[in-house]
């Protein structure tokens, strides 16, 4: 274990990964020395982030005999030494943890300002293997003529560029907003086709198109199951609010054979897609005809 005080690992760390960022996504605010404190029974480092678009800032804490990668060198590369090579490995966790779901998975608590993560769950138990993830979309129907390519009509083009000023406006995200973006040169029956595997599960994924086509989306999921064959369990839409920073589920719906914790799978995997956009508050459906407000801080 290197003898190096806790300083200088915290010195060492912020400039490394000031100078190699271990993900896309990660947004390094500070690196600080824990010395003893009543949260670290030991000498740490703290690592304090933004991740994504999420409101919230993270900490994650480091000891100096943090096992990785590279602490295992018997023989160090000509020019390295043990603190960079424990520098090199708080990368490569973060790195891994981060790119695989670390915030969806991690023990939260309060602490101040900040958001500190503990280690994740591993105890799945013999739950169904389910997983989320995005419903695939793709550009929009353009064509009148079936297999023939065609530009998006002009009266398209305006109304996705109106929508997407009065919600720049209002300061809200306008999901649809990627119509103006893509190659105008689609094929037939693309945007009016997305999700329609769904459909064959008995859910309605129409119902989805024609949020978006409103340009109120800003999430789809699906949930799938171990076995594709089997189709979707089911899947969910998260849309804007008038409030900044709100955002509510407005479609879950789940096949008739879903596992018993399809439902809180998908909102649990709702609330954090939602908080990686902006969002600080989530609407979900209480089963009563109503909503309960749930924070993305602590989810």
């Amino acid at each position: 274990m290197s003898e190096h005080p806790i300083a200088e690992h915290a010195k060492a760390l912020h400039h490394h990964l000031t100078l190699h960022p271990p993900t896309e996504g990660f947004n390094l605010v500070d690196v600080r020395a824990e010395i003893g404190t009543e949260s670290t029974a030991e000498d740490e480092v703290a690592v304090v982030f933004r991740w994504r678009r999420n409101p919230h800032t993270f900490v994650v804490w480091f000891g100096r005999d943090l096992q990785g990668p590279y602490s295992d060198h018997e023989v160090w590369p000509e020019g390295q030494n043990p603190l960079e090579a424990w520098c090199e490995d708080v990368q490569f966790w973060l790195m891994e943890e981060l790119d695989t779901g670390l915030l969806a998975r991690a023990t939260r608590r309060r602490e101040g300002e900040e958001i500190v993560l503990s280690s994740p769950s591993t105890t799945i138990g013999d739950e169904v293997e389910l997983w989320v993830s995005d419903v695939p979309q793709c550009a929009p129907e353009v064509s009148w003529h079936p297999g023939r390519r065609v530009r998006l009509p002009w009266r398209t083009r305006l109304r996705v560029a109106l929508g997407m000023l009065l919600a720049l406006l209002r300061g809200r995200s306008f999901s649809f907003g990627w119509l103006a973006d893509v190659d105008t040169e689609a094929e037939a029956g693309d945007g009016a086709s997305d999700g329609s595997w769904l459909a064959r599960a008995g859910l309605d994924p129409g119902r989805v198109r024609a949020i978006r086509a409103e340009g109120r989306l800003l999430v789809w999921l699906q949930l799938l199951g171990e076995d594709l064959a089997e189709g979707p369990a089911g899947h969910c839409a998260v849309v804007t609010c008038p409030e900044q920073d709100v955002a509510c589920i407005e479609v879950l719906e789940l096949s008739e054979d879903a596992p018993h914790d399809a439902r809180q799978r998908m909102v649990d995997a709702a609330v954090h897609a939602a908080a990686d956009l902006g969002v600080r508050t989530i609407l979900v459906p209480d089963g009563q005809g109503g909503h309960e407000a749930v924070g993305t801080a602590l989810c």
